[in-house]
């Protein structure tokens, strides 16, 4: 089957960042990935630049990543970067439950999107999203890794190390990880302190949950007085320094949306943290610039070089209002007819997860990544006119009603013929794709053309009845029909 792609469709500008309801009796672990992020930013915007350079330099610790394997292709002009928060207690002493905790777990992973079009997309990915992890290079899999060959993305990192994290990733989500940078719990306290601590907003609820802690005791948790993480405050603005700021990015219990509300939690204080970090206040201030980044520098690990280092600041000093945009990869819990053996999501040894929504996220990856080769038949094509384009069925597989009806009139406003029978297909498919039977090239090449980021597919099933039009949950319209149907129909972004 032969595929050919043209204009690929651009994200849409509000996305929802939807997760179920999640609720775990653990708690020991701290959200992180984000602050890493802050050298780069700080390092970009600051007018001393060089002289914090030097200063990271001597500070981070430098790391060589390698990672085996067959990889995705890389996009000119984007940058992937992995930001990984683990949950190491190196620095902290016995805090945190230090010397119970065994090994090392990613406790927040982001993919920072550097795009070419000058804005930065932070896709969050849940700890408890149940993904794939690929064999290594060989063929044999990390030692650790579960029989059925998935896990937590939270596991990956203490088994498979973070080229094996990479690797699981990449197969996700398709995207190539360029660099990483790590950062563990002792930084950052250290790092809320050095910029004076940061205001967060604790909205007012009645939600409480009662459970048993580790020992077996009775807790009751509110999204304003948590027991395991510490957090105290609210509801309304509080001003939070680093151990108020630990409790309250690390709180999970008695949240009403469990991980989805953590996750906003974090990207909240990312906010507040680069909002109050990047202000002439901090940067102007000698001290707290050196304090910052010997915060920074001593908990960080990275693969930069100097010129990556450099040309990432240069980037990052030219982020403007609307440029950064957060997004929570869309999971569900999983039902039973999933494989699910109750309604809290347990598949078998893994306990609770969460499921990939597959095609919501290929719609928010698909202008992210490399664009599919084109197919040579398609290219040698000679010209055809609308005309001569038979289309024998639309059918609408997106999951918006309405669809089909509305591309065969833009269709025929542009001259296409055939008979156009528009159906309802099931909401299964994330691309829309272009299906012809060999011969009909040209034809295709033509429908393609008038449909942003439609995928030509060689169909041997059909026969010279016409092609066959299969709209999916990307799909953005037909160019040059005047308003299309609709962009993906998503919800508001997170705040």
């Amino acid at each position: 089957m032969s595929r050919a792609t043209l204009d690929r469709p651009t994200l849409p500008p509000e996305l929802d960042p939807r997760g179920p309801r999640r609720r775990r009796s653990s708690l020991r672990r701290l959200s992180l990935a984000s602050f890493s992020l802050l050298s780069v930013l700080v390092l970009g915007l600051s007018s001393v630049g060089w002289f914090l350079y030097n200063q990271f330099d001597k500070n981070v610790t430098q790391r060589d990543w390698d990672v085996e394997g067959d990889r995705p292709a890389e996009v000119p002009g984007n940058l992937n970067i992995l930001l990984l928060g683990d949950d190491s207690r190196d620095g902290t002493g016995d805090q945190y439950g230090g010397s119970s905790v065994v090994g090392i777990r990613s406790d927040t992973t982001i993919i920072a999107h550097f795009d070419k079009d000058g804005s930065v997309t932070l896709l969050s990915f849940p700890r408890d999203t149940l993904v794939t992890v690929p064999a290594k290079e060989d063929g044999t899999r990390y030692q650790g890794t579960p029989a059925d060959g998935k896990d937590k993305v939270t596991n990956v990192l203490n088994y498979a190390d973070v080229p094996g994290l990479i690797r699981t990733l990449e197969h996700l989500t398709q995207l190539k990880i360029d660099h990483t940078i790590t950062v563990n719990l002792a930084g950052f306290k250290q790092m809320t302190d050095a910029i004076g601590g940061v205001d967060v907003c604790v909205l007012p609820s009645t939600h409480k949950e009662r459970f048993n802690d580790d020992s077996g005791r009775l807790r009751v948790s509110t999204n304003t007085n948590d027991p395991m993480s510490g957090w105290v405050g609210g509801p309304g603005t509080v001003h939070v320094n680093g151990e108020q700021a630990l409790a309250f990015v690390r709180q999970r219990h008695g949240l009403p949306d469990g991980d989805k509300d953590r996750i906003a939690r974090q990207q909240q204080f990312l906010s507040k943290l680069l909002a109050k970090a990047t202000s002439s206040g901090v940067l102007s201030n000698p001290v707290k610039i050196n304090s910052l980044v010997a915060a920074v520098g001593k908990s960080l690990q990275w693969d930069l070089d100097n010129k990556t280092m450099l040309a990432l600041a240069k980037r990052a000093s030219q982020l403007g209002p609307g440029k950064v945009k957060f997004i929570t990869v869309p999971t569900h819990v999983p039902l039973p007819s999933e494989g699910a053996s109750d309604d809290k999501g347990t598949i078998g040894y893994h306990g609770n997860v969460l499921f990939v929504n597959t095609d919501e996220l290929n719609t928010i990856l698909a202008p992210m990544r490399p664009a599919p080769e084109d197919d040579p038949a398609l290219a040698d094509a000679p010209v055809v006119e609308p005309a001569q384009v038979s289309v024998a069925t639309v059918v609408n597989s997106s999951g918006r009603d309405g669809l089909a009806g509305q591309t065969v009139t833009d269709l025929k406003a542009l001259g296409f013929g055939g008979v156009m029978k528009a159906s309802t297909g099931e909401a299964t498919q994330a691309a829309t794709e272009v299906r012809y039977p060999a011969g009909q090239e040209g034809a295709a090449k033509a429908l393609v053309t008038r449909i942003p980021g439609a995928l030509a597919v060689e169909d041997a099933a059909l026969s010279g009845g016409g092609l066959s039009l299969v709209i999916g949950s990307s799909f953005t319209g037909v160019q040059g029909a005047g308003p299309a149907a609709a962009a993906p129909a998503v919800g508001p972004a997170a705040s």
